[in-house]
């Protein structure tokens, strides 16, 4: 029996580079959910969008690890990131992320583009749950997570 996770990610930046943050909700067939975010005091909206898909990924591999009997869909708003994790453009940034980022993409994962800012439900959530952890981070209540 093949089980599905839904992965929705949002990177943000408020000044680009400067401050951002990345975050993700874990949708699970069980009706349950996950959520995390986390801030660093100067970045790029594309990192931080590579950087939520592989802190959602993460996120995933903690629960169902190899089991083959999961599909993991990541929805994103960031073309960007579809293409350069799926290796359709040519990656010439933040190439320190793809190491860790790539073994997590494997023949279970597939990718979505939702558009941003259009009321998707799980879309507006991380998007909400990012520019927070800015805030949080502006605010000095949070700490950068680099």
């Amino acid at each position: 029996m093949t089980r599905t996770v839904v992965a929705y990610t949002d990177g943000a930046c408020s000044g680009n580079p400067g401050p951002g943050a990345w975050a993700y909700r874990l949708e699970w067939p069980d009706g349950r959910a996950e959520e995390a975010a986390g801030a660093d005091a100067l970045t790029t909206n594309n990192r931080e969008e590579l950087k939520a898909v592989r802190e959602a990924l993460r996120g995933v591999r903690r629960r169902i690890g190899t089991d083959a009997g999961w599909r993991i869909l990541v929805r994103t708003d960031s073309l960007g990131a579809i293409n350069w994790l799926t290796r359709r453009w040519k990656r010439n940034a933040n190439l320190d992320l793809f190491p860790e980022i790539d073994p997590l993409v494997d023949g279970r994962v597939t990718f979505e583009h939702v558009r941003g800012h259009a009321g998707d439900p799980g879309n507006e959530r991380v998007d909400a749950l990012a520019v927070a952890a800015i805030r949080r981070l502006l605010e000095g209540t949070e700490p950068a997570t680099g």
